[in-house]
Formats: C-alpha cells, structure tokens, sequence
C-alpha cells in the first residue's frame, strides 16, 4: 500500500517543468480513470497511503474488478511547492491544475513515443525489457483521465487513517476535454452534495472525497457500459504460468463466484488494509 500511495506517485514542482517521466511512472500512469493531486502539506506520505487504502476498499472486488495492465480507479501525483494561500481563488487553481494535467499527460505521450523508438531501433540498454516494453501497446492514457482530475489538499489532512479520509475536502475539476467519453460531465447527479459557496462556473466543485471518489466511480462504470474496458481485457490477457486450454476472457472472470463465494488463496492477506 506505501508503494501505491507513496513510492509509485509521480512528484513534480508546481511552476517549474515537469521531470521527465520513466517506464514505470508511465505504466502506472496509464489505465487509470483520474488523477488525484495531492497538493502537498506536513502529512503528505501518510495522506497517500491512507488515501489510496480508502479508494480501494471502495473500488476493489475480488474475482470482477479488472486489474490487467495496471488498471486501477486512480494515479497520485504529489505536487510540490503550491502556494498555500486562502486567497487563491478557485477558478486561478482549477486552471492551473488543469494545465498541469495537460502536462503530465502529454509528458506520458513523449515517454510512450520514445519507448516506441527505442523498440524500433533495438536500442534498449541494460534496463530495459524488450517484453516490457512492448507491454507499452496495452497501456493508454484513459479519456476520462484527461477530462476529469481530483485535487486533495494536504494542509486539510488531520492524519486520520483510511476509515475517516472521507469527509476531507476535495475539489473536482473538469479540464473541459471531453474526446473520446461517451457523454459530457455534470455534477447534476451529485448537486445535494456540493458546497454551494465554493464552485466555479467553468466546471469545478468541492465536496467531500467520498463524493468525488464514488461519482468517478459512476463514470468509469459508464464508460465501461459504452465502450468497454480500453484496451479490452478479452484481447490482451495472457495469463503467465498456464499450460494447456486457456480460458477466454480476462482473468478477472476466470473464477466462478458460484463455486467459490469467497475470495481464497493468498489475496486476502497480502492486500490486507490495518487502517
């Protein structure tokens, strides 16, 4: 859990350029439905652990959610240097979020862009994987991805564990890209739960981060619905360490829930959450 919420984050200065990002840090950043900016205060590695402890109690089910390919609801990024100031004003943050998204998004593009060269031209280097990198071709940066971002701000993180992170303030942004979902964004399912006083007309709200976390949730299911899991689960499972007849389909659905109801094997404890 410390590696997801804090290890696997990317990090980047607020203001400054973006560091280039590697092949793990693009991996992790594909196949997730929303970014979650974590704007750095005192306690900021615990708020990730915890958070990401939260969000996968909600998101997980054993035996049906699909986590091929890194699939997860959310990437943490740590953003580092943002101004801690009550004055700045709601709609100035939402677009610089929003341009910082844009950023890191497209710093996923070069990285994906140069690992396709390096294929290519076979220049790979002692660490790098040619079967890894060609893993590259099942790993996209998902639209709601680019649509959507949530912000969490470190300084109104009390250190509670992942059983009381729900009620903190969180802002959801929408960076007005909408290319490739199936329908546009509102808020209207979720108005009895937004702070009146505190929402931007361009399309930025605060509310609770159980909120924001379940209405991202609600997409990503939509999306799905439309579309499909992209890239489809069907075609690009192949699962390691089997001999024989293959079962078709994701491995996500490999087990039959009838026979075995409940979640066995080793799973249970290595993903075992003590907050």
């Amino acid at each position: 859990m410390y590696r997801q919420g804090v290890v696997r984050a990317y990090r980047m200065e607020f203001g400054k350029p973006l560091r280039e990002m590697d092949f793990p840090a693009f991996i992790d950043t594909c196949n997730k439905s929303v970014p979650i900016y974590i704007l750095r205060g005192d306690s900021y590695r615990s708020l990730g652990v915890e958070l990401h402890n939260y969000i996968y109690r909600g998101w997980f089910r054993p035996y049906r959610s699909e986590i091929e390919h890194e699939r997860f609801l959310c990437k943490f990024i740590h953003v580092y240097g943002f101004p801690q100031d009550t004055k700045l004003s709601l709609p100035i943050t939402a677009a610089a979020m929003t341009m910082v998204n844009q950023d890191v998004c497209a710093e996923a593009e070069k990285t994906r862009r140069r690992i396709h060269h390096m294929i290519v031209s076979r220049n790979l280097g002692r660490t790098w994987n040619t079967d890894h990198l060609e893993r590259t071709r099942f790993h996209i940066i998902q639209p709601l991805f680019r649509a959507i971002l949530i912000l969490v701000a470190g300084w109104d993180y009390q250190l509670q564990d992942s059983s009381a992170v729900g009620p903190i303030p969180a802002h959801l942004v929408l960076t007005g890209i909408t290319d490739g979902l199936s329908a546009p964004i509102t808020f209207e399912s979720i108005s009895g739960k937004i702070d009146a006083d505190v929402r931007d007309a361009s399309g930025t709200v605060k509310t609770t981060l159980e909120t924001a976390v379940d209405f991202v949730m609600g997409l990503e299911e939509r999306e799905a619905a439309a579309f499909g899991l992209r890239p489809d689960p069907v075609t690009t499972c192949k699962p390691p360490g089997l001999n024989g007849t293959l079962p078709v389909g994701p491995t996500s659905r490999f087990v039959d829930t009838e026979r075995f109801p409940h979640w066995g094997g080793g799973g249970p404890g290595m993903t075992q959450i003590p907050g």
